[in-house]
């Protein structure tokens, strides 16, 4: 048999394998009311088996919800790990990292809508030492600042306009300071990033620590990512006098029926938890050119509570919960007859927010912790957009988005570090608008 030969017969078996793992899945997921639906999503369903097939990751699933009652339909491919595992379902949970964002976002607009605040309230009326910011001269090379001439308000934390930053955006002072208070809530998993000089606080410290530092930008001046999220949960958490993890569980998850998603993994559920790839080396940042594990059950970081529940990157969930909250989001605020969110602010969440003059990029606006399409680029090209689509995603590769034009939302679970490492959010976009136009 010739190599050409011998490598297509052994393509041929891997995807015997991969079909019957995936009909296991499907076997053994069916009290659960799933299925592979290839004929309905064939774009989607050759896009995960293309990823599996080239070694990107070990499995991956998608869930697709249309408006009304809660009836997902799924596309699953491969295993929860290279080395073995199990198959993936609806049920395998996963790092979701910034898709945690919109989730925030959310609850923060589910104050708004009881009137506890409003997107424009000044964060320093819940926040007492953020009432009198700083603002760097020069971000790179000092911290000598001057007072902010506007105040921080609440639509900057959700659109990242508040003049934060990330302690892995760069190495000015500013990153150093962040580094050297312990400020990025998740800490370095596999990213080969710059280590943190001291110990995560809890979210109550990490909120006035936060404020004890000067902001990069003027309130309101500049779209930067950051760690604004993560405040909003602080702020929350001060706002209701409540555990940020615990205002979740009552406020969305338990409604929503989102009983797999939290900031910890419950050790009856550590065998469902995929194993996390890294295709950097931890300590260089450089590419590998091959997956190394970054995190992995049963020794899983997600196994103990976070000392702090970051509101920005730290959950981890399942496709199916996932699409519950992407379900309610589709449908207005309205989930299985019980309302989450009222019409009204639920597309206020998922308009674009930002000051104006601002802009995420050339074509999407800001909302509730996540994009929003402000144009309609169809025909432009096999991955553009209706206006109006809002979603986000995860730097492990997972993403999601509601589409009111198509009147359809999507969720994207798969886990590789970092997201960058392959085109997938191009090829994810394609593949929507092969399968639902």
């Amino acid at each position: 048999m010739t190599g050409r030969m011998q490598t297509a017969s052994r393509r041929e078996l891997m995807r015997q394998a991969l079909r019957a793992a995936m009909a296991g899945a499907v076997a053994a997921g069916a009290g659960h009311g799933f299925a592979r639906t290839a004929t309905r999503y064939r774009a989607l369903e050759a896009l995960l088996d293309s990823c599996v097939a080239a070694g990107r990751a070990p499995g991956a699933v998608v869930a697709v919800v249309r408006p009304g009652r809660f009836r997902p339909d799924y596309v699953l491919s491969g295993r929860t790990a290279f080395e073995g595992g199990a198959p993936v379902s609806p049920h395998t949970l996963w790092r979701i990292y910034s898709m945690t964002k919109p989730v925030t976002g959310m609850a923060v607009m589910q104050a708004v809508a009881e009137g506890l605040l409003s997107i424009d309230t000044p964060v320093g009326d819940i926040l007492p030492e953020y009432r009198r910011m700083q603002v760097l001269r020069d971000p790179d090379r000092s911290l000598d600042a001057r007072p902010a001439e506007k105040p921080l308000l609440v639509r900057h934390l959700l659109t990242h306009s508040g003049g934060f930053t990330y302690h892995t955006a760069g190495d000015g002072p500013l990153e150093q300071a962040y580094r050297r208070h312990g400020l990025l809530p998740i800490g370095n998993l596999g990213l080969g990033l710059s280590p943190l000089d001291g110990p995560v606080p809890d979210l109550e410290t990490f909120t006035q620590r936060l404020a004890s530092l000067p902001l990069r930008t003027e309130p309101g001046a500049a779209w930067r990512y950051s760690v604004s999220l993560d405040l909003a949960g602080g702020l929350l958490q001060r706002l209701h006098r409540r555990p940020f993890d615990q205002l979740l569980e009552a406020r969305l998850f338990r409604p929503l029926g989102m009983g797999e998603t939290g900031f910890v993994v419950p050790p009856s559920a550590n065998g469902r938890l995929a194993t996390l790839y890294a295709w950097i080396d931890p300590a260089s940042g450089r590419p590998t050119g091959r997956p190394v594990v970054a995190d992995a059950p049963p020794q899983t970081v997600w196994a103990t509570p976070p000392p702090l529940p970051a509101g920005g990157a730290g959950l981890v969930s399942s496709a199916a919960d996932y699409a519950r909250f992407a379900q309610m989001l589709l449908n207005g605020g309205l989930f299985e007859g019980r309302r989450i969110l009222p019409a009204g602010v639920a597309r206020l969440a998922m308009s674009n927010l930002l000051p104006e003059g601002l802009w995420y990029d050339r074509v999407h606006g800001y909302g509730a912790g996540g994009a929003v399409s402000l144009a309609d680029t169809r025909g432009m090209g096999r991955e553009a957009q209706p206006p109006g689509v809002f979603g986000w995603g995860g730097i492990a590769g997972t993403l999601f988005q509601v589409d009111p034009v198509r009147q359809v939302a999507v969720v994207l679970m798969i886990q590789f570090l970092p997201a960058q490492t392959f085109p997938l959010a191009r090829e994810f976009q394609a593949a929507i608008n092969a399968d639902v136009e």
